[in-house]
């Protein structure tokens, strides 16, 4: 309840700011699914900028809606967030597809998506990453932010999971931070 009560704040901060801006992905849109995504449309469109989807596969997921072509450095940048044992995974799914199933639905495909929505938010340079998504939480929740926390003690401080750690958080304490004016002290 704190953290979609957080939601709710932040989107209203920025509805009412003049220097706050929302960042979206293509990406957001095909997860919500159709009962969300007129909902999202209407609130969020008018107040986002809509941004690249960097380095995506062609599997079926992916729009020619120039959202890889829209610019970007194309990614890659926090692959190393994604487990070691990742493209054994993704190569066994991709094996054993039934003909009428899409590699994008499967779990391996579905943890590069998380990545492809933090590496656009690096991208585009944004100061807050902010998700309620419980797969995204998965990598970004507070036992995600444990892991991005240990692993930025093995990168120097310019690299992007460094940049990715700092700039992760839950709703409510991005909601502190914003309601404190401090989202660049992180």
């Amino acid at each position: 309840m704190e953290e979609s009560e957080a939601v709710q704040k932040i989107y209203d901060l920025v509805l009412n700011s003049d220097s706050m801006q929302f960042v979206f992905n293509k990406r957001i849109i095909d997860e919500l699914g159709s009962n969300f995504a007129e909902d999202f449309q209407e609130r969020v469109f008018p107040f986002a900028k809509k941004i690249p989807i960097p380095l995506t596969r062609h599997d079926g997921a992916y729009k020619m809606d120039g959202s890889l072509l829209y610019g970007g450095n194309f990614g890659g940048a926090l692959r190393y967030l994604l487990p070691p044992d990742h493209p054994t995974n993704l190569e066994n799914a991709a094996r054993y597809l039934a003909p009428s199933d899409y590699l994008y639905y499967t779990k391996p495909r579905k943890k590069e998506f998380d990545i492809e929505h933090m590496e656009s938010a690096f991208e585009c340079g944004a100061e807050l990453f902010i998700t309620t998504d419980k797969k995204a939480l998965n990598l970004l929740g507070q036992k995600a932010l444990n892991l991005l926390g240990q692993a930025v003690k093995s990168y120097p401080a310019e690299h992007p999971i460094v940049y990715m750690h700092s700039i992760a958080k839950l709703p409510s304490i991005a909601l502190k931070l914003l309601m404190s004016g401090n989202q660049h002290d992180r």
